[in-house]
C-alpha cells in the first residue's frame, strides 16, 4: 500500500513529476496512462506525506478546496515569493471579505476581521500556526500580541464558512492558517535580506533537509526598522526549529519549538486632527515601549492506522510576558465656565497643531507618569484528531473527528511609573487569571454520488473562566467597611469568581462538483466567540452572568477553474450576529460600565475573485494573469435599547447603567439606539485589481492597485470627525502596490523590488484605540536570496 512507503521514498515520489517535467522523454519511450484510481490514491498520498508534522486547515493538493463547504482562499509560496510581504496584514487585506486596520509598524499587532465582524486586535479571528493555536491566551484575552511571521511561511489557509466547525473556540470572524515549511528532501541553506525605507531591514535565514528518516528545518529571522512615525521604532527576532522522525511505516514523531522576543516603541495613542493636518508622522508618546518575550513547543505523534485511517496527537504549550509602558496623557479641555483649562499640573512635553490647537481635544499634553502594564501567559493543551475513510454500503465517508484538552494562566499587574523615562514602579494591581476548555468535534463528508457530496458537523465546547484579584486601589466602599483608611490606598485581597459557559455548534454544508474543476457550494453553520476575562468577571470579582456570542451563518457560491486559463469564485452570505457583548473599556482595561450581551447584527455581502490569464489564452511563453476581487458588505446593527435593562445568560433581568439617551461633548441629546446603523470598521466595498506577468526562465512583474470604501469609526455612525480623532468617518483611499524581480531557475538565486503605496498617500487607518491611526507611508524595499 502507498500510505506504507517510508518516508524518503514520498518524498521521491513526490518530487518524480518534477523531475520528469525537466527531462526530454525518450522518442520511443511509451508511458501507460493512469487509471482514475490510481491518480487519486497519488494525490491522496501527495497530501499525506506533504502534511506529517501538521493539521492542515484546507490541505496541499490542487483539490483540497474542493472539499470545503464554504469560502476558502490559499495564498501560494509562489505569491509570496512575487510580492515579499513585510507583514500577514499585506496579503490578508487583499482577501475577499476582509477587513484590515493597520496600527504599528510591520503588523506587529494586526487587526484582522472577516464578514463584517470586527477586526479589532484580531480577537474574532481565530489564528493557528500549522493548525495550532498561537494566542498568548485563546480562550481568556485573544487579542493578536503575538501573531506568526509571514517571513517563515510557505502558504497561508483562509475558512470563512462552514469549513471552520472542526477548529474553535472562535468561528464567528474567519480561521487564518499559517502553514510553515516541511524539511525539503535535499539539505538546503537558504538566506534572503531586505533593506528599504524607514529603516527597514530583515534577514532570513533557514537550513533544513532529510538525514535518513530524520527531517530537520532550522530558521532565525531578524527584522528592524524605524516605522512610519516619529518613535515608532523596533526588532524582532524569531527562531524556529521543526523535527520531523518517521520511526517506522506506521509511527512518525514531530517536534517544533518557536522562540520571538519583540522590542517596540509601540503605543495606543494615535493623533488629534489638528495633529494629524499638520504632520501625521507626529508621535507624542516618545517613551512608550511594548516588550515581548513568547516560547513554544509542539511535540506531535502520528499513526497511520492503516491506508484511510491516521491519528495525529498534539501537545503543545507556550509561555510568554508582555510589559507595556504606556505615557498618560490629556487633552486641552473647556473649563466649568467654558473657557480654555489649564494644562494638567503634571504635563511633561505639550504636543499642539499651532494656530488651531485652541480647539477643545487638539492638543496632547503627555504627562509625567507612565504605568506599566505587564502580563504573564501560560498556554497548554493537548489536541486529538482521527482521520477515517470507510464505506456504508453504496456512501462513502470521509470522517474528521476530535478532542482537545486546553488550560491557560495569565496574570496582569499594574505599575505606577512616576517619571516617563524610568523602566520600574510600584505595583498597585494584580489579577490572576486562568481557563479551562473541553472542545469535542466531528464532521462526516458523505458522498452520496461521486459529485454530490454532504458535511454534516458538530462541535461542542465547554470552557470555565476564572478570574482573581490580588491587589488593587480602596474605594469608597472599602473606606466605609474600614478596610482602608482613605479611597486610592492599595489593598491586598482575595476577591475573584468563575464563569462557565457551555454550548454546542451544528453545522451542515454540501458540495456539487458541476465539472472536475468546477464546484458548487452551500453551508450553515452556528457560530461562536466566547467571553474574555474582561467581560466575564467584573474587577470585584462579580460573575456579569454573560452568555457567549454567537451567530447563525449562511453562504452559498461556486469556485473553480472554468478553463485553464479562467478561475472564478463567487460567494453570497448572510450572518445573523448576536449576544454582542458591548463593553465601554479600553482593550484590558479594568474600569467601565457593565458589559451586557444587547449587541445584534445583521451581515450580507458578496465576495468574488476572478483571474483570466492572458499568457495561456493566447498561448505565449509568459503567464499573465489579471485579478479582478470584489468584496461587497453590509453589515448593519439591529441593537435597539428603549430601556436600560439586560437578560442574564440565568434568565434574571437587571438593570444597567446604559440609558437609551446621553448627551455629546457639545451638551446635545444623542440617540444611543443603533438599529440600522453600518457597523464600525466595515468598508462596504473593496476593489483589488492586479495584473502581473511571469516567465519560466525566472522573470515576474506585478502591479496592482485597491480601493477601500470609506468607513464609520463607532457604532451611532458620527459622520463629523471629533478633533481629539477619536470619532469620524474614515475616508476612503485607494493605494497603488508594486513588486519586480528575477529568480533563478536552477542556481535558485533571485533578486527583487516591491513598493507599497507609491503615491505616498497620508490617510486614516483608523480611530482605535485611541485616536487617529496613519496607514503606512510609501515602502520601497529592495532584497536578495539565495539557496545553496
Amino acid at each position: 500500500m502507498i500510505l506504507k512507503l517510508n518516508l524518503q521514498i514520498a518524498f521521491l515520489l513526490f518530487l518524480f513529476p518534477l523531475a520528469l517535467s525537466s527531462q526530454e522523454p525518450k522518442k520511443n519511450q511509451e508511458t501507460k496512462p493512469l487509471t482514475e484510481e490510481e491518480k487519486k490514491k497519488i494525490e491522496k498520498f501527495e497530501d499525506y506525506s506533504s502534511t506529517k508534522g501538521q493539521i492542515n486547515v484546507i490541505g496541499s493538493n490542487k483539490d483540497s478546496l474542493k472539499k470545503i463547504p464554504g469560502s476558502a482562499t490559499v495564498v501560494s509560496k509562489k505569491f509570496l515569493e512575487e510580492t515579499q510581504p513585510v507583514d500577514a496584514m499585506e496579503i490578508l487585506r487583499r482577501v475577499p471579505g476582509a477587513s484590515i486596520r493597520f496600527q504599528d509598524a510591520a503588523g506587529l499587532t494586526p487587526n484582522i476581521g472577516f464578514r463584517g465582524v470586527s477586526n479589532e486586535e484580531s480577537r474574532k479571528t481565530l489564528i493557528l500556526e500549522d493548525g495550532i493555536l498561537t494566542s498568548l491566551s485563546p480562550y481568556g484575552q485573544p487579542e493578536s500580541y503575538y501573531a506568526p511571521q509571514i517571513d517563515r511561511m510557505q502558504r497561508v489557509e483562509i475558512i470563512k464558512g462552514s469549513g471552520s466547525i472542526l477548529f474553535g473556540p472562535s468561528t464567528i470572524g474567519g480561521i487564518v492558517n499559517f502553514v510553515t515549511r516541511r524539511p525539503p528532501a535535499t539539505p538546503t541553506f537558504s538566506n534572503k535580506s531586505i533593506g528599504g525605507e524607514n529603516g527597514y531591514m530583515s534577514n532570513f535565514a533557514q537550513y533544513g533537509g532529510m538525514f535518513g528518516k530524520t527531517g530537520i528545518d532550522v530558521s532565525y529571522l531578524h527584522k528592524q526598522g524605524d516605522g512610519f512615525r516619529d518613535y515608532q521604532g523596533f526588532k524582532l527576532d524569531d527562531v524556529s526549529v521543526k523535527i520531523i522522525h518517521e520511526i517506522n511505516e506506521k509511527h512518525s514523531v514531530t517536534f517544533k519549538l518557536g522562540y520571538q522576543v519583540q522590542d517596540a516603541q509601540s503605543t495606543y495613542l494615535g493623533l488629534s486632527q489638528g495633529l494629524f493636518w499638520k504632520n501625521p508622522r507626529i508621535n507624542p508618546a516618545a517613551y512608550d515601549r511594548k516588550y515581548l518575550n513568547r516560547n513554544s513547543a509542539v511535540i506531535g505523534h502520528e499513526y497511520t492506522i492503516s491506508e484511510n485511517t491516521r491519528l495525529i496527537t498534539r501537545i503543545y504549550t507556550n509561555n510568554a510576558v508582555r510589559n507595556w509602558q504606556r505615557q498618560d496623557f490629556a487633552y486641552n479641555n473647556l473649563n466649568t465656565f467654558g473657557e480654555p483649562a489649564q494644562p494638567p499640573s503634571d504635563n511633561f512635553a505639550t504636543f499642539s497643531p499651532g494656530i488651531i490647537g485652541v480647539r477643545p481635544g487638539d492638543v496632547i499634553y503627555m504627562r509625567n507618569s507612565t504605568p506599566l502594564r505587564n502580563q504573564n501567559f501560560a498556554t497548554t493543551g493537548i489536541d486529538v484528531k482521527l482521520e477515517t475513510e470507510f464505506k456504508t454500503g453504496e456512501l462513502k465517508h470521509e470522517v474528521d473527528a476530535g478532542i482537545r484538552a486546553h488550560l491557560e494562566k495569565n496574570r496582569v499587574s499594574t505599575e505606577s511609573v512616576p517619571y516617563p523615562n524610568l523602566k520600574d514602579g510600584f505595583p498597585y494591581s494584580q489579577q490572576d487569571r486562568n481557563a479551562k476548555a473541553y472542545s469535542i468535534y466531528a464532521q462526516d463528508r458523505i458522498s452520496l454520488t461521486e459529485k454530490f457530496k454532504i458535511i454534516p458537523g458538530v462541535r461542542y465546547e465547554w470552557i470555565e473562566q476564572g478570574v482573581y484579584n490580588k491587589r488593587r486601589y480602596a474605594t469608597n466602599q472599602d473606606v466605609t467597611n474600614r478596610l482602608a483608611t482613605k479611597t486610592g490606598d492599595i489593598l491586598f485581597v482575595n476577591q475573584g469568581n468563575e464563569s462557565y459557559t457551555k454550548i454546542l455548534l451544528p453545522g451542515i454544508g454540501t458540495t456539487y462538483d458541476l465539472t472536475d474543476t468546477f464546484t458548487w457550494f452551500t453551508g450553515v453553520h452556528r457560530g461562536f466567540s466566547p467571553p474574555t476575562y474582561g467581560t466575564a468577571v467584573s474587577p470585584t470579582g462579580t460573575d456579569y452572568r454573560l452568555k457567549a456570542e454567537t451567530s447563525i451563518n449562511y453562504e452559498t457560491g461556486l469556485r473553480g477553474d472554468l478553463t485553464n486559463y479562467l478561475y472564478a469564485e463567487v460567494v453570497g452570505y448572510v450572518m445573523y450576529f448576536r449576544d454582542q457583548i458591548i463593553n465601554t473599556n479600553e482593550i484590558g482595561g479594568d474600569v467601565g460600565t457593565r458589559p451586557v450581551n444587547s449587541g445584534k447584527s445583521i451581515h450580507r455581502g458578496s465576495e468574488n475573485t476572478v483571474t483570466f490569464d492572458f499568457g495561456k489564452f493566447f498561448g505565449w511563453s509568459w503567464n499573465v494573469p489579471l485579478d479582478l476581487i470584489y468584496t461587497y458588505t453590509n453589515a448593519k446593527s439591529l441593537t435597539y435599547t428603549p430601556f436600560p435593562y439586560v437578560t442574564n445568560a440565568d434568565g434574571t433581568t437587571q438593570l444597567v447603567n446604559r440609558p437609551a439617551f446621553t448627551l455629546d461633548e457639545k451638551g446635545h441629546l444623542m440617540n444611543n439606539d443603533t438599529n440600522g446603523n453600518q457597523l464600525p470598521y466595515v468598508p462596504m466595498n473593496v476593489y483589488t485589481a492586479s495584473l502581473g506577468a511571469s516567465h519560466r526562465n525566472g522573470y515576474y512583474i506585478r502591479g496592482e492597485y485597491q480601493y477601500v470604501d470609506r468607513q464609520y469609526s463607532d457604532l451611532t455612525n458620527s459622520p463629523n470627525e471629533s478633533t481629539d480623532g477619536n470619532r469620524g468617518i474614515i475616508p476612503a483611499v485607494g493605494l497603488v502596490n508594486a513588486s519586480l524581480g528575477y529568480k533563478d531557475p536552477v542556481k535558485k538565486w533571485s533578486i527583487f523590488v516591491t513598493g507599497k503605496n507609491l503615491q505616498d498617500r497620508e490617510y486614516v487607518s483608523g480611530r482605535l484605540p485611541i485616536g487617529i491611526q496613519p496607514g503606512p507611508f510609501r515602502q520601497i524595499n529592495f532584497g536578495v536570496s539565495f539557496e545553496l
